[in-house]
């Protein structure tokens, strides 16, 4: 949870500066390391060498990561009577995932769409799926843009300490700053492809921000290690501890 890597000046401290440097490259790492990951799976798995991996080969070995026999893994009845609710609905998760990630053939995958799978993050599609989420739920004229003010319709987070009027003025900020980049008062679905991308660098400095806004009691806008053990759970729910989990659940 405290990493002295992170601690620059090694004065004891995390200062903001600090902490988004710390998790924006965290956040680097998790994307390389996925892609590095993504490779070796993917080669285990393509048994017969075709360069895809089909969905029963990816599902045997899931089943045999659960400790179910070779047997059983194999040839098991399709609707997996009389196993835990949860390994089911695990099955039905990756079965609805792997739809989405396959471009041509359903039943099988090539490595890129393979990496989409098991880390949608890394998906253009998956971002722009969001990103028209996030303009179907806003756009209230529906010119296909956001406005500022329709932008700070979003809800503050219900672990921030803000006001609505608090969070409102930060997301207008934030909107001029980050997101408007050609000033036309109008977020575009490219502007917003770029600023909701994770690996946006706005996104660690607003993290690094909030972290320090919570744990910081003695208010010099830096974090000991004992502010940080005070706050343990949010830290660990953070980029700067749980980065997989953080990006993956975005998506």
């Amino acid at each position: 949870m405290w990493d002295d890597q992170a601690d620059e000046n090694q004065d004891g401290q995390l200062s903001i500066k600090e902490l988004e440097k710390w998790i924006a490259a965290k956040v680097k790492e998790h994307y390389s390391q996925a892609v590095r990951d993504n490779f070796w799976i993917f080669s285990a798995l393509d048994k017969n060498h075709d360069g895809r991996v089909s969905w029963d080969e990816y599902h045997v070995n899931f089943m045999l990561e659960k400790g179910f026999d070779d047997n059983y893994a194999k040839h098991h009845p399709e609707d997996h009577k009389g196993l835990e609710r949860s390994v089911k609905e695990k099955i039905l998760l990756d079965k609805a995932s792997w739809f989405e990630a396959a471009n041509s053939d359903p039943d099988a995958l090539n490595i890129d769409e393979f990496l989409t799978f098991r880390h949608p993050e890394h998906s253009h599609v998956s971002l722009l799926k969001m990103v028209n989420d996030i303009i179907s739920n806003l756009d209230e004229n529906g010119d296909e843009h956001l406005s500022e003010e329709e932008f700070a319709q979003l809800t503050p987070d219900e672990t921030t300490r803000q006001s609505k009027e608090e969070w409102k003025k930060e997301r207008i900020l934030e909107f001029r700053q980050s997101i408007d980049q050609n000033g036309d008062g109008r977020a575009s679905r490219q502007e917003l492809l770029m600023y909701n991308d994770p690996e946006n660098p706005v996104h660690a400095r607003s993290e690094a921000r909030e972290l320090v806004a919570q744990a910081d009691t003695n208010g010099d806008n830096k974090l000991s290690l004992d502010e940080v053990l005070a706050k343990k759970d949010i830290f660990l729910g953070s980029k700067m501890v749980n980065t997989a989990r953080n990006i993956h659940d975005e998506f």
